[in-house]
């Protein structure tokens, strides 16, 4: 608990602030008078969603940040190119947000290891209509993308070869290693833990100087047995314990698996629990899923602990685009503990919440909220979570910012910072962050309801007329760099048109009323 924060009508700007320990007794953010603050005008909340809302260039090239767990909803995807409708706890915000680039607006330059800063745009969600603003809370570094390396890594692979995981799953993996054996650098070493029939040492911690031995141990790979995940990773934190205690690095375990644990403890808290330790010994863990069968629900619970993250490779053309794209930041952590509290202003309540991993999120005696992420991830996209606000009901939104948010985290080796923000409303054209993650919002809410009405009401035609307005309103607003969500949402429209009975109507047809024949 603290006090309500400032007036940011009083605030002339923010400013971050190293703390060795987090004994200030001064509950107000941090400001400076390095850069005046402007009030916007009241917030326009009929404004229209559509048009007039594109789009200020990115800002500076330093590296970005996203929240650990789901980094991407490939899962989601391949089951709806299937032509399936994926169970709603598939598509996950932070999954989806991990995916795209979702820059801050210009015009703060980041003077610490992460920052936030925080922006509002109108709203009118498919999925949830009570929404009427969407607020973005970006995060940016200091760390500059041209120079940035990781440090050397000790990297022990932990590979599911049961029976379930034979064919095209066990073939991606092998694929994965191998790409994986190549991208190493020099200072780097593998290791390769294998579960099935037994659990063992497959591979002893080797440096990538020898990559013909990486190579062909990992070919060596075969399949058989059951699924006892417990005894696999134990023995994967255990080696890279051991192997990276005379290691100058970071150490990481690499969970391959098509998530079907049948012997040991199954339960997600068990895992979760082995992980997190693992993680507060300086092990993180990173789930790769495989396999038309992956069961993300439990993976994306163990994914959001201490040093976790989650990734789906449904193929191996999308593993070999993902490693060389992100190998290096998969296994890359910039933050810990990271807690937030975002406080509404008077006249606002907050409606919605996107894309922070895991269960750590409680309301504040005033109606903010209070979150708690324990991993942030170097990206070299920006990443952002995103809230939504509305009017309290019978009250006047006062003029200016909707709320504001406040930011504590550590790094490696227990030093905190600190850092504030406000949600001001944006004039003129919307950042391209803005207006990406406004849209990406009113995918991933309307995709949940599709799901839920299809999986949990078994309302075809209700889960149908929502990816329809989905896909109308994704067509319309055309938003740049958001082309395959189009395509996703068109798919998964389609499927549920021929489920909900419309199967000999011509796509489109229902855009216009069937008794005035005017466009709806």
């Amino acid at each position: 608990m603290y006090r309500r924060l400032a007036p940011v009508a009083c605030l002339l700007a923010l400013t971050a602030v190293a703390v060795a320990e987090p004994d200030r007794d001064d509950d107000e953010p941090t400001v400076s008078p390095a850069e005046p603050f402007a009030p916007s005008p009241r917030m326009d909340f009929s404004a229209d969603l559509i048009d007039g809302a594109l789009l200020a260039p990115a800002a500076e090239m330093t590296m970005g940040a996203t929240p650990g767990g789901a980094q991407d909803v490939a899962f989601a995807r391949a089951r709806i190119e299937a032509g399936e409708v994926p169970h709603p706890s598939t598509f996950t915000p932070e999954g989806l947000f991990s995916e795209h680039d979702l820059p801050a607006p210009a015009g703060r330059v980041c003077d610490q290891l992460l920052c936030v800063v925080g922006a509002t745009a109108p709203a009118d969600l498919v999925g949830q209509p009570e929404v009427r603003a969407i607020a973005q809370l970006a995060f940016g570094t200091n760390i500059d993308a041209a120079t940035w390396r990781r440090a050397p890594l000790n990297l022990v692979a932990v590979v599911d070869k049961s029976g379930s995981m034979s064919g095209a799953p066990l073939n991606t993996v092998k694929a994965s290693l191998h790409r994986i054996a190549d991208q190493l650098v020099p200072g780097d070493q593998l290791a390769i833990v294998l579960y099935g029939d037994r659990t063992h040492l497959h591979l002893a911690p080797t440096a990538v100087s020898d990559r013909r031995a990486l190579h062909a141990q990992i070919e060596a790979i075969e399949s058989a047995g059951s699924t006892n995940m417990e005894a696999g990773l134990a023995l994967g934190f255990e080696v890279a314990r051991k192997s990276g205690a005379r290691f100058e690095g970071t150490s990481r375990v690499m969970l391959f698996t098509d998530e079907r644990p049948n012997v040991g403890r199954t339960d997600a808290g068990s895992f979760m629990a082995m992980a997190r330790a693992a993680s507060q010994g300086g092990v993180g863990l990173t789930t790769v899923g495989v396999g038309t069968h992956f069961g993300a629900e439990l993976a994306t619970r163990i994914s959001s602990v201490r040093g976790g993250n989650l990734v789906f490779f449904p193929d191996v053309p999308t593993m070999v685009e993902r490693l060389a794209a992100e190998l290096d930041t998969l296994v890359s952590e910039l933050a810990y503990g990271l807690e937030l509290e975002v406080e509404p202003a008077p006249g606002h309540q907050i409606v919605g919440l996107y894309g922070v991993p895991g269960d750590a999120v409680e309301r504040t005696a005033r109606g903010g909220l209070r979150i708690g992420i324990e991993t942030v991830f170097l990206s070299r996209k920006q990443g952002a979570i995103f809230l939504g606000f509305a009017p309290e009901p019978g009250a006047v939104p006062a003029p200016g910012p909707l709320g504001t948010a406040r930011l504590r985290y550590e790094i490696r080796g227990g030093k905190r910072y600190e850092d504030a923000t406000w949600f001001t409303p944006m004039e003129g054209p919307l950042p391209i962050g803005l207006a990406r993650g406004r849209a990406l919002v009113d995918e991933v809410t309307a995709l949940k309801l599709a799901a839920m009405k299809h999986t949990v009401e078994n309302d075809q035609e209700g889960a149908w007329q929502v990816a329809r307005a989905l896909r109308m309103r994704l067509a319309q607003a055309a938003v740049p760099g958001l082309e395959s969500e189009l395509k996703t949402v068109a798919a998964l429209e389609e499927t549920l048109r021929r489920l909900s009975g419309h199967g000999g109507e011509v796509v489109g047809a229902r855009d216009r009323d069937p008794i005035s024949g005017l466009p709806r």
